[in-house]
């Protein structure tokens, strides 16, 4: 139902999709659907998690075994990884749909876990550690809090063209090096 459900939500819309569509596709009664997501929203919710998961392997290492102090490098695979989702999810649309529903989640989703923000931060409190951060006002969670906001935000706004999209991802990252730069 998922796979289908993605396709469907990439071939009309998330608006537009009907479950009904989708269970028919599947070969099931709507009320399976409903069994498994509570509305098309828990969908891409779902989806989000997913990509989530992927994002947080990419970066665990860098986090646990990476030099802290290379935050270039570590904003550039948090760059790469952000790419790599959106090239999986083959629809700027839908990445849109998810973007909304990360900042307001549908009711009833699991919201007391935030792997991508815990991992952000984890890999800033060991780079403060380090003296890898310019000073800031803000803790580490804040600091990881205000990047997920900006590059989320970037790509909100950004167009649906795959190289404007990068670009302006790039510009939120490189403004993220040169704030946390410390003072030469």
């Amino acid at each position: 139902l998922y796979e289908l459900a993605i396709a469907e939500f990439r071939r009309v819309g998330t608006e537009t999709a009907r479950v009904r569509d989708i269970a028919n596709a599947a070969g099931v009664v709507p009320g399976t659907f409903y069994f498994h997501f509570p509305t098309k929203d828990h969908v891409v919710f779902e989806m989000w998690l997913r990509n989530g998961r992927r994002f947080v392997e990419r970066l665990v290492e860098l986090v646990t075994e990476g030099d802290a102090a290379d935050v270039a490098r570590f904003l550039r695979v948090v760059d790469d990884a952000i790419i790599d989702v959106e090239e999986e999810v083959r629809d700027p649309a839908l990445v849109r749909d998810t973007l909304g529903l990360v900042l307001r989640p549908p009711s009833g989703a699991p919201l007391d876990e935030n792997p991508i923000g815990d991992v952000i931060t984890r890999f800033f409190e060991r780079a403060a550690a380090r003296g890898a951060l310019g000073a800031s006002e803000l803790d580490a969670e804040e600091l990881a809090g205000v990047l997920l906001t900006a590059v989320l935000g970037a790509l909100a706004a950004a167009s649906d063209d795959p190289r404007e999209r990068r670009a302006s991802l790039r510009r939120t990252i490189d403004f993220f090096l040169r704030a946390l730069a410390p003072a030469a």
